[in-house]
């Protein structure tokens, strides 16, 4: 079957909100692959050899010496205490805790636009005082200037005019502003957060790039975890800009400055308000895309909605590692939900570094034997390491055994097509946006005819999710569809934001979870299990 639906596993991030047994202290693991022991029946005790147990995952045969600890099939490991991590001051502050917005103010800002960006962020922070006071604010404003706009005195820090052209040049005068920069905690500072937000005014043009080297200065002094940034015009102003001929190209000066924000651990959000002249959100979403940020495409009338979200949406984890274990035989084929140069990694070597993650975020991970298999099951391991809310590292370990089905009728009567359903949705808004959205439509297209075509011999319970997955896949295919019809009918003048519309779509399609998907399906779930 692996010929026509892929068999998928999905690691569900939210997961690590659940509680479950936790030790201090690493158990045993494979020397060779890092495989955690999580059977006591594993280990063997020979007279020449000593206790000992052969890896499930590599089949390195590991002599056991000292304390036996075994980690179980679902696990959390405290590898450090907060304490003991918080000597890296460049690590990123406890996940969820920080919020740095980066705003447009140039002229076209004025207006719907402005009024829509000061109502949404002064709900925000009666939300983040509400519900989370100690969470610390900044915010740098962009035009012809650049300027970290909230300070202790009331009086904006400015970037020097004649440093927006080299990357170089505003890290050197941001590095001169930094430490009399503070971000100031909501709960204590509420009124005049609010006040200045009311206080702000549009006027110039768009120096995007260059606030975005200023806000990765401010991020890596003070530890930010999450930047939000918001714009209604194209980068025309300094490095990054969109006109005229650039040192850099636009599309390498965005991805140099991603790589910079995941190396650091701070997580980028993109807000582009509809504007006709365009945003290139198929560049500036690359600092989402890589960081495991958000990105919305919205009018002013629905930024309330797209902010609130944002920043109710709070990180579990940062600097995220996710290893995937798998025994001889049984190989990883891809990987979605994850930029690309994560799944290549993950593809290679089963392990990669993927940043930040909040409950929203969902992996997928496409498995396939390379030859017969002979056992009955087949082990997988997942481990996600992790630093939590307070600034521990931790690793959640959890294990299950595959059942080898021996024909397509007991392989379809255990199967979920959930699962490969978030992963083919997921892997179509990859193709989207990289290369067309009919491209990735056709991806959808020919999962639903073959898993319509083995729905024909599977059990009436499996042929109704079929027929209920199907339905969603149909949504998802002409949400598409139309997608690609307003590009196409977009006149001249709307064709930049037709694109940006598109671009955005694909990106969001590329992150979609199995609880966005199937949100009626969980609904009724979870009345079932109540």
């Amino acid at each position: 079957m692996a010929g026509d639906l892929p068999y998928v596993i999905r690691v569900e991030f939210r997961d690590l909100e659940r509680s479950t047994t936790s030790l201090v202290g690493k158990p045993i693991a494979c020397f060779k692959c890092n495989a955690f022991l999580t059977d006591s029946t594993q280990i063997i005790d020979d007279e020449k050899i000593g206790k000992h147990f052969v890896c499930p995952f590599c089949g390195t045969l590991n002599v056991i010496e000292g304390e036996i600890i075994i980690a179980g099939e679902d696990i959390d490991v405290v590898i450090s205490t907060p304490s003991e991590t918080s000597s890296d001051k460049s690590a990123p502050v406890a996940a969820g805790k920080s919020f740095l917005a980066v705003l447009d103010l140039s002229g076209s800002m004025s207006g719907a636009s402005l009024a829509a960006v000061k109502r949404s962020l002064t709900s925000t922070i009666d939300g983040l005082v509400a519900n989370s006071p100690e969470s610390v604010f900044g915010l740098i404003t962009f035009e012809s200037r650049v300027m970290y706009s909230i300070t202790d005195d009331s009086a904006p820090l400015e970037l020097p005019p004649d440093s927006l052209f080299s990357t170089d040049s505003i890290i050197s005068a941001a590095e001169q502003l930094v430490d009399g920069i503070r971000l100031l905690p909501v709960g204590d500072n509420v009124s005049a957060i609010k006040q200045h937000i009311q206080s702000l005014i549009s006027r110039g043009t768009t120096a995007l790039g260059p606030a975005l080297v200023f806000a990765y200065v401010v991020a890596k002094h003070h530890r930010v975890s999450r930047i939000i940034m918001l714009t209604d015009g194209l980068a025309n102003l300094g490095i990054g800009s969109f006109e005229g001929v650039q040192a850099i190209p636009p599309k390498q000066f965005y991805t140099d400055m991603a790589k910079w924000f995941f190396d650091l651990g701070t997580t980028v959000d993109v807000v582009g308000i509809a504007s006709s002249t365009g945003l290139e959100m198929k560049t500036l979403g690359i600092l989402p895309d890589t960081t495991n940020g958000q990105i919305y495409y919205v009018t002013p009338s629905e930024l309330d909605e797209s902010i609130a979200a944002l920043a109710g949406t709070e990180l579990l984890g940062s600097d995220v590692e996710v290893r995937i274990l798998t025994p001889p035989g049984v190989s990883i084929r891809d990987a979605s939900g994850v930029p690309e140069s994560v799944a290549d990694l993950i593809k290679k070597d089963g392990t990669a570094r993927i940043g930040a993650i909040s409950g929203s975020h969902e992996m997928c991970v496409e498995v396939s034997p390379e030859a017969d298999i002979t056992s009955e099951e087949v082990p997988i391991q997942v481990q996600v390491e992790y630093t939590d809310s307070t600034g521990a590292r931790r690793i959640r370990v959890m294990t299950t055994s595959l059942s080898v089905a021996h024909d397509d009728g007991e392989l379809l009567s255990e199967m979920d097509p959930t699962v490969s359903a978030t992963f083919v949705t997921q892997k179509a808004g990859e193709v989207s946006f990289e290369q067309s959205t009919e491209a990735g439509r056709g991806i959808i297209s020919s999962f639903r005819e073959a898993l319509k075509k083995r729905a024909k011999g599977a059990p009436a319970d499996v042929r109704k999710d079929i027929k209920e997955v199907d339905d969603v896949l149909a949504t998802e295919e002409d949400n598409m569809r139309e997608l690609e019809e307003s590009v196409r009918l977009a006149p001249p003048t709307a064709q930049a934001a037709a694109a940006d519309a598109a671009y955005t779509a694909s990106l969001r399609q590329k992150r979609r979870s199995s609880e966005e998907l199937f949100k009626k399906r969980k609904k009724k779930d979870d009345i079932d299990n109540a």
